[in-house]
């Protein structure tokens, strides 16, 4: 183990003091005591927080892969060692039991695995070499450090902590435990030939404070953090510790800690302005498939590097990768997909009641906005209250006003206390003034007042309709959509035949030329619901017939007066477009571009389509083709038309700034991307 890392990191800097502490905070031998601030020059820097080595290989990645790409400091938080039954082997595979137990040995060989991994990220070389240090980042507690000597923005911290050791069965002594105040205190459990001590124990407070002192230490842009917010397996009979759900606890609970932190980070106003991104954990395995085939063999090609499956001396005796793994890279379904639990929402960008534009995301937490006038665009300016997560979606009510939508998550160590709801906020007045938008005001969840169901309802999709009304809809815990007007209550409707046992979030909507509601979900094809009149009660429609969307479903109503939807093709990420035939009432596949990679949501407007693409960065989809260019990518991008009438995309780069990129004509191609303000 190489002691001391280099205090000069090339393109950034980390600032340590190495002065002893009193003997009750009194780190082991050789750590070092992390202090100051590390990137203070950098305009990037990503944080990455897991529960198991593998993680973000899995559900991360290209976005993990494409920051590592930058140079800006990457630095990746994994908080428990994944020591499973302590057994480097496939536990489907002949003699596994008779292979002797060694959860240090196995923990060491999947950092080995998680490392090499990095490494050919980061240089092209799994053998690229690291140096290690024990560093403390709260209360004495040491963590294991290592840096990539070749790209040195490229760091792994290892608290080794236990895992849970079941993906579902509850133990106290795990991160669930410590959350929910079974135990005070977790252990950690150092990896061979570690320098941590062997009886070290994190309390709740001292986890927490110890990721809001690495938050406060690396000043993030980017955090990414596995799913708050798990499905529930349905068909899962009653257990007295209570639903069965479709992800690894470790990975829920290990977001939470997350969160917590993020909030304290955030607290004192001197955070960087970041954006949060969480990633599905193991349900992908039962959704279509999302990726292109390069982007499923480059992650395929990590994650084998990490499972060890080129049989490569390392020199480690404990092993060079994890064997559970091996070379099974797409055994399990995983690698095929990379999702966000915020399905994203392409409705950001928005123009004013005088036609100029503004901008929303949300920052720390809390809503924030960028607005152009006349001499040019204003920002970002914050939006009163916090605990916001997910995505924005902001409609223009028939007043003129813009009205915005979002998720607020309520933190608690109980899952009475811990909720999420559904929150809005409208314009004071036409314009941005003093004091700008209202209060948030909630509209509760779908499923009413059960914080349980509250984790998994949907992120919200408004429409405004011309009689002043706005219509809310939102997933519900079982499966179907809900939907209320902002005076009302919330109304579960019926699912449509054909679409399965549920559908997905990522709702689309529009109005039609008749001034009729369209609700559509993705499940088994493309589910949709509509009113027989104009506000009427929402009915299941005929089935659409189109086939089974790769993501979320963006409908809009297009200038021929058709209602026209967008969405990916499973495993090509192709955008298809659906039109609406009224006369026979049909639906078909009219166009499908080609693939731009990427995956997600697809923005559009004006015959112009916007799509997160294979590189992170944006296309914009015109009758020349896609142009691939733009800022690496923090949610979707919007589009929209300014008050001449020309398309204009918008983007949140993960240095959270906003950037803007204009047609000065119709039919010509798009202008180079420009930094607002």
């Amino acid at each position: 183990m190489v002691a001391v890392p280099a205090s000069g990191y090339g393109l950034w800097e980390a600032t340590r003091s190495t002065s002893p502490k009193s003997r009750s905070t009194q780190p082991p031998p050789d750590t070092i005591q992390a202090s100051g601030i590390a990137g203070s020059s950098e305009r990037m820097s990503f944080v990455h927080v897991i529960a198991h080595p593998d993680d973000n290989l899995y559900f991360m990645n290209p976005d993990l892969d494409q920051a590592v790409a930058t140079g800006a400091a990457c630095v990746t938080v994994c908080l428990t060692d994944g020591e499973s039954d302590g057994r480097n082997v496939l536990h489907s595979e002949a003699g596994h039991q008779r292979v002797p137990a060694d959860r240090a040995g196995y923990t060491r060989a999947r950092i080995n695995g998680l490392a090499a991994s990095y490494a050919v990220m980061a240089t092209g070389d799994e053998n690229s070499p690291w140096e290690v240090a024990l560093v403390s980042y709260h209360d004495g507690l040491a963590v294991e450090q290592h840096t990539l000597k070749a790209a040195p923005h490229v760091q792994l911290i290892f608290p080794a902590l236990v895992e849970a050791r079941a993906v579902s069965t509850p133990r106290a002594d795990s991160l669930r435990g410590l959350w929910l105040g079974q135990e005070q205190r977790i252990s950690t459990l150092p990896p061979a030939r570690s320098g941590l001590p062997a009886s070290a124990t994190y309390t709740r407070e001292q986890l927490v404070d110890t990721l809001v002192n690495i938050l406060d230490h690396f000043r993030p842009t980017v955090v990414r953090t596995l799913d708050p917010n798990p499905d529930h397996a349905v068909k899962a009979p009653p257990r007295p510790q209570g639903l069965l759900y479709l992800d690894h606890q470790d990975h829920t609970y290990s977001a939470y800690f997350a969160q917590a932190a993020l909030a304290k980070h955030w607290g004192d106003g001197s955070a960087r302005a970041a954006t949060v991104e969480s990633y599905l954990g193991y349900v992908n395995a039962e959704l279509p498939a999302n990726l292109d085939l390069p982007t499923v063999q480059r992650k395929a090609r990590l994650i084998d590097t990490y499972g060890w499956a080129d049989d490569r001396d390392c020199g480690d005796p404990a092993g060079c990768g994890d064997r559970k793994v091996g070379k099974g890279a797409l055994r399990n379904g995983w690698a095929q997909s990379t999702r966000y639990r915020a399905a994203g929402s392409g409705q950001w960008l928005q123009q004013t009641g005088d036609g100029w534009l503004m901008a929303f995301t949300l920052l720390n937490g809390a809503a924030a906005y960028w607005f152009e006038d006349a001499k040019g665009w204003h920002g970002p300016q914050r939006i009163a209250g916090d605990g916001l997560e997910g995505q924005l979606q902001v409609i223009r009510q028939s007043d003129g006003l813009l009205r915005l939508f979002g998720v607020r998550t309520v933190l608690g160590y109980t899952p009475q206390d811990h909720r999420r709801e559904i929150v809005t906020c409208v314009q004071n007045s036409d314009g941005p003034g003093e004091q700008p938008f209202s209060p948030w005001e909630s509209l509760g969840a779908p499923d009413g007042d059960d914080a349980v169901k509250s984790m998994e309802f949907g992120y919200p999709f408004a429409l405004a309709r011309p009689d002043g009304s706005v219509q809310v809809f939102a997933r519900t815990f079982a499966g179907t959509v809900a939907v209320r007007l902002l005076d009302g209550g919330w109304n579960a409707l019926p699912l449509p035949p054909g679409v399965g046992q549920g559908v997905l979030d990522g709702i689309g909507a529009a109005l039609d030329a008749d001034g009729l509601t369209h609700v559509f979900a993705g499940g088994k094809g493309v589910a949709h619901w509509m009113s027989d009149t104009p506000g009427g009660p929402l009915r299941p429609a005929v089935p659409t017939g189109l086939p089974v969307p790769g993501g979320p479903i963006t409908a809009l109503l297009g200038k021929d007066g058709r209602l026209r939807l967008h969405f990916r093709e499973p495993k090509s990420a192709k955008v298809l477009t659906a039109e609406h035939e009224p006369t026979f009432d049909t639906w078909k596949v009219v166009a499908e571009t080609t693939p731009p990679g990427g995956f997600g949501r697809v923005s559009a407007a004006a015959d112009v389509l916007a799509v997160r693409d294979g590189k992170g960065r944006v296309a914009l989809g015109t009758v020349q083709g896609w142009q691939h260019s733009g800022p690496l990518l923090a949610g979707t991008p919007s589009v929209t038309t300014d008050r001449d009438g020309l398309p204009v995309a918008v983007a949140v780069g993960c240095d959270g700034m906003l950037y803007v990129a204009r047609r000065s004509a119709a039919v010509e191609p798009f202008g180079a991307w420009g930094l607002a303000p």
